[in-house]
């Protein structure tokens, strides 16, 4: 069924001008699993078109860069053949036949940060409380957060021990930024030791310290999703935190091709966890994946490494939602406004909790997606 004939022509054009395939119908149950992932800093330009052949050009310290190994990889002549090759699983499954994502300004579909920062705490925490906090949140300093975040929430709301809310991040800060009070959710971040019983992964508990990477308070992505990857196998928490960093801090580096290189082995990860959640029976056909970022960059080949409150480019988001309760798929078209403080709304009403009576500040859910 098209929605566009089954709405008024008015809202048709606002609201859902919508994915490839779509239906407005709802399943008769909300899943009872919520999964949250953040790819850092991950730019519009890249997700929704692969390889930027002018940024790569210009980052790169070859003369010869169109022949190296990384743009023969994921360079293709349309935007739709370069993310596809960039991230197959994401657009060759996952959008196709699980879900849709919002973001592309191409379409008109338009998502922005509330905070005027444009950095990762700010960002983080913008996604996780619901709000923008420019007044409480000025730098990426590693303070417990101001208020009570999505992931508190839900524990209290389903009277969850500690173990069912899982946090595993590259970035050692977001410990600070996902709980209120100290000790409220399971968390491992940064290089920190991961206990288990398991002796491969307890060599790779090992071993991220022996493989350090440039940034002091970034450890590989690898080892974060090895240590999530068991943990799901351990205890199947009903709310987990994925928070990859790698994107962002190859960026900064200025090293556009292993961004790119990032990027696709995120890809691996969303596929593999796709499968480890399909291989459940307990949560096979009854968990919800939001994926966002905490912000854009710049937005051509000169200041894409760079994200702050003067690059306009830095406000630009997105979010991919996979939900057996939504029948959307593909890439949304033109719709409402969205904002990133309506994240945690949104994810809350997936999972069917109402995350304004927690806060009623907070950005409200993205109705048109429901519908």
């Amino acid at each position: 069924m098209n929605p566009r004939t089954a709405l008024k022509p008015l809202w048709a054009l606002l609201l859902l001008s919508m994915p490839w395939h779509s239906s407005p119908r709802l399943c008769a149950e909300v899943p009872d699993y919520l999964v949250i992932i953040t790819l850092d800093g991950v730019r519009t330009t890249e997700l929704f078109g692969g390889l930027d052949r002018d940024t790569y050009k210009a980052a790169s310290k070859s003369a010869e860069w169109a022949d190296e190994a990384t743009y023969q990889s994921y360079w293709a002549e349309t935007p739709q053949a370069r993310r596809e090759k960039l991230m197959p699983f994401f657009w060759g499954e996952w959008m196709s036949q699980h879900g849709s994502v919002i973001g592309n300004r191409a379409l008109g579909s338009q998502m922005d940060l509330r905070n005027r920062h444009r950095f990762s705490y700010p960002g983080y925490s913008e996604i996780l409380t619901g709000q923008a906090r420019d007044q409480q949140i000025k730098s990426n300093d590693k303070i417990q957060s101001p208020a009570p975040t999505l992931l508190e929430f839900l524990k209290k709301e389903w009277q969850l021990p500690k173990a069912q809310v899982g946090v595993f991040s590259s970035w050692d800060t977001i410990r600070y930024i996902v709980e209120q009070k100290a000790g409220s959710l399971f968390i491992n971040s940064g290089f920190e030791p991961y206990q288990s019983d398991d002796a491969v992964i307890q060599s790779f508990s090992l071993l991220q310290k022996e493989t350090t990477t440039p940034w002091n308070s970034v450890r590989h992505d690898a080892y974060t999703f090895a240590f999530c990857q068991h943990y799901i196998d351990q205890q199947s928490p009903r709310v987990l935190y994925l928070a990859l960093g790698e994107t962002d801090d190859w960026a900064h580096d200025v090293r556009y091709d292993r961004v790119l290189e990032s990027l696709h082995r995120s890809d691996r990860y969303l596929r593999a966890l796709w499968e480890q959640y399909q291989s459940n029976p307990k949560t096979r056909g009854n968990a919800c994946f939001v994926m966002t970022t905490d912000h854009g960059r710049g937005d051509n080949p000169f200041n894409w490494m760079h994200h702050n409150d003067k690059l306009d480019g830095a406000k630009q988001t997105w979010m991919a939602v996979v939900s057996p309760s939504l029948a959307a798929r593909g890439e949304w078209h033109a719709h409402p406004q969205a904002h990133s403080d309506q994240v945690a709304a949104t994810s809350a009403k997936l999972v069917g909790v109402d995350y304004q009576l927690h806060d009623p500040m907070a950005g409200k859910p993205m109705e048109w997606l429901f519908r």
